[in-house]
C-alpha cells in the first residue's frame, strides 16, 4: 500500500471550508497542549493505566504500529473501567497519543490484531496533526455547524461523510500498521461483534457481494462490511480506489443529499449550462442576460469549462432541465425559436428528454407546438 495520507475528500472539504470560512477555520486549528491537568485527573480516576513496566508486550505492539505509521509522540494507554463491549478510542492531545480501550479488548485481540486496532487510533492522531491541524479544524467546524439549527443540509451531509471518510482513513492506517489486510479485517470485526474467532476471508467474500451503489447510511462510522470492502479495494488498487470509496459514502450530485462539494460542483455545472445558453445568439434577450447574471455568468466572459455527467440522479437532471426551461421562457416574446434553442442545448448535454417533458408538463405545449419546437431545435 503506497501514497497513504489524508483522503481526497478530506483535502477537498478542508480547502472549501477554509476558503469560505477563513477566520473560523484558523481559530479551530489545534494549539500546543496546555491545561490538560483535568484530562489527566479524569484518566487517573476512571481508567486503569496500562503501565509499560507491567505490560511491556502491549506497549511493544502499540509501538510497532507507531513505528509503521511514523508516529513519534509519547503514547499512553488506558483501559476504561466503565466501558461496555470492546472498543478503542483516541483522546486527542497534540503532543502525545492517548489511547483508551474498553471492555475486554486486550483479551479479545491477538498481537497482530491489536497492532491494527492501535494503528487505526494512531492514524486519527496523524490526521488531526497533519498540515498544521487543517483537517481537525475542518472536523471541528463541521461539528459546530451540526449544533446550529440554521445550518444548511449540505453542511450536515458533509459532516456525516467527513466522519465516515475519517474512519476509513484510520482503517487504512490500521492495515498499514499491521501489514495485513486479513489481520486488519479480523481485528475490526472482532471489535464490533465481540467474537473471539473471525474468518476474514469469508467476511471479505461477504463484503464483495454488497451493492455499494447504494451509499452508506452510517452517521458516525460506515457499515463494517463497507470498511472491509474499502480496505480490500485499497490493498489491491491503492489510491486508484479513492473515487469508488468516496462514492460509497454518499450519492454524487443528488439534490436529496448534497454535500458542500456536490453543491459546489452542481453550481459549476449549472453555470456551464447557462453560459452555453447565452453564448447562443438566439437566447440573448435582455431578460435572459439578467437571469444569467443571477447565476454568476458574465456574457462575453470565458466559458465555464465543465462536463455534464451522464449519471446524474433523476431529481438533479430535472433541476438542470428546469434551469434551461427558465431561459426558454425568460423573454415573453421569444416564442418557438427560444424554446428550440434551449432544447438543442438540452440535447447536447443529454437532458433533451427532461426538457421536452417540462415543455409538456410546465408549459402545457401540445403535440403540434412540440413538433414546431423540435423542428426549431434542428
Amino acid at each position: 500500500m503506497t501514497d497513504w495520507g489524508p483522503l481526497p475528500y478530506h483535502r477537498d472539504v478542508a480547502a472549501l471550508l477554509e476558503r469560505e470560512n477563513p477566520v473560523s477555520f484558523a481559530s479551530l486549528r489545534p494549539v500546543a497542549s496546555s491545561g490538560t491537568d483535568e484530562l489527566d485527573q479524569l484518566l487517573l480516576r476512571q481508567t486503569y493505566r496500562v503501565d509499560p513496566v507491567g505490560h511491556p508486550e502491549v506497549h511493544a505492539v502499540v509501538q510497532r504500529a507507531a513505528d509503521a505509521l511514523g508516529v513519534t509522540v509519547p503514547i499512553e494507554i488506558f483501559v476504561d473501567e466503565g466501558g461496555q463491549g470492546s472498543n478503542a478510542e483516541l483522546v486527542y492531545v497534540p503532543d502525545r497519543a492517548v489511547l483508551v480501550l474498553t471492555g475486554g479488548t486486550l483479551n479479545l485481540l491477538d498481537a497482530d490484531e491489536l497492532c491494527a486496532v492501535a494503528g487505526h487510533e494512531l492514524a486519527h492522531h496523524l490526521l488531526w496533526t497533519a498540515d498544521d491541524g487543517r483537517f481537525l479544524a475542518a472536523a471541528r467546524l463541521l461539528d459546530a455547524a451540526e449544533s446550529d439549527a440554521r445550518t444548511p443540509s449540505e453542511y450536515l451531509e458533509t459532516a456525516r461523510r467527513y466522519r465516515l471518510a475519517t474512519e476509513l482513513y484510520a482503517d487504512r492506517g490500521g492495515m498499514l500498521a499491521c501489514g495485513s489486510l486479513t489481520t486488519a479485517v479480523s481485528g475490526l470485526v472482532k471489535i464490533v461483534t465481540g467474537l473471539t474467532k473471525v474468518d476474514s476471508a469469508a467476511y471479505l467474500r461477504q463484503a464483495a457481494e454488497v451493492d455499494y451503489s447504494v451509499p452508506s447510511a452510517g452517521s458516525t462510522h460506515p457499515e463494517t462490511v463497507l470498511r472491509a470492502w474499502a480496505l480490500q479495494e485499497w490493498a489491491e488498487r491503492g489510491p486508484g480506489a479513492d473515487a469508488a470509496v468516496a462514492a460509497a459514502l454518499g450519492p454524487q450530485l443528488d439534490l436529496g443529499s448534497l454535500d458542500v462539494l456536490g453543491q459546489d460542483r452542481l453550481a459549476e455545472i449549472t453555470r456551464s449550462l447557462v453560459w452555453m445558453l447565452v453564448a447562443d445568439d438566439v437566447v440573448r434577450s435582455e431578460e435572459a442576460l439578467d437571469l444569467a447574471q443571477r447565476f454568476g455568468v458574465v456574457v462575453g466572459g470565458p466559458p465555464v469549462l465543465t462536463d455534464t455527467p451522464s449519471n446524474l440522479a433523476a431529481e438533479t437532471r430535472t433541476y438542470l432541465a428546469a434551469v434551461l426551461v427558465d431561459f426558454a421562457t425568460a423573454d415573453d416574446d421569444g416564442g418557438v425559436d427560444d424554446l428550440g434553442a434551449v432544447l438543442a442545448v438540452g440535447r447536447r448535454v443529454g437532458l433533451g428528454d427532461e426538457v421536452l417533458r417540462l415543455f409538456t408538463d410546465e408549459l402545457d405545449l401540445g403535440e403540434r407546438a412540440l413538433a414546431k419546437v423540435t423542428a426549431a431545435a434542428g
